[in-house]
């Protein structure tokens, strides 16, 4: 039995499946996530989250991410494994400006990066799908079939998460579907649907290939439910524990 928090301090605990979303394959297992949220009485929300890609490169990836009451990122810690061998780690740090990663990796060594950030929320990925509900509900706002161009901060521009850490940046689109109710094979839950991608460069808000789909919880939690790219993968919650 995992051990109780106080209980101004509740926490959610669950797993993501990876799944095959192509037509005929559906149940072709690509991984999993392992993870947990905790709610703190400030309003903080720390992330911890295991995450298995099980197809080449077969990537390991371990991540801590903290945001603050509006979903603004604080700090973060990211290690990855690529093909079973240290890729690297990193350690990230948010102020009102700036944004710094000091890291180690197996390709450059000991690295430091520094980027400017925008106040308020903003996107960063840790390329955990419950990293991804966080960075998309802190920009999506509140009105219904709504789209935000914003800059997107991650630790890889890989799509499978795969080298690294660094801090790296790109125009990302994100938009506001509006509620749904999502049943997934833990149970049925109301959320909100989002869509997002990436801004190609040198193109606008309009050319963005908003492929990636998201449900995430309506509450203080933000928790994600289900994401796919449709007809591709899916990442779907199959299991859930609250305190």
């Amino acid at each position: 039995m995992a051990e109780a928090l106080p209980p101004e301090r509740p926490r959610r605990r669950g797993v993501f499946d990876y799944k095959s979303d192509q037509q005929g394959n559906e149940d072709y297992m690509r991984g999993g996530e392992r993870f947990s949220i905790t709610l703190f009485p400030d309003g903080r929300l720390v992330q911890r989250a295991n995450c298995h890609i099980a197809v080449d490169p077969d990537v390991e990836r371990d991540s801590v991410l903290t945001v603050d009451k509006t979903l603004r990122p604080i700090e973060a810690y990211v290690r990855i494994e690529t093909g079973g061998q240290f890729t690297g780690s990193a350690w990230y740090h948010f102020n009102d400006s700036h944004g710094t990663c000091e890291a180690f990796t197996a390709q450059d060594g000991r690295v430091s990066y520094t980027e400017n950030v925008p106040p308020g929320p903003f996107c960063f990925c840790s390329h955990a799908i419950v990293g991804d509900a966080w960075m998309i509900a802190a920009m999506a706002g509140t009105a219904d079939n709504t789209r935000t161009e914003t800059p997107l901060y991650t630790v890889t521009l890989n799509k499978q998460g795969a080298t690294g850490p660094a801090l790296a940046t790109k125009p990302f689109g994100v938009e506001r579907v509006g509620p749904e109710t999502i049943k997934v094979p833990v149970g049925t839950f109301e959320t909100v649907r989002y869509r997002c991608g990436a801004v190609p460069d040198g193109t606008a808000l309009e050319d963005a290939d908003f492929q990636y789909n998201i449900w995430i919880t309506d509450d203080v939690f933000k928790m994600a439910v289900l994401s796919m790219y449709p007809g591709k993968t899916r990442f779907e919650l199959v299991d859930l524990e609250t305190d």
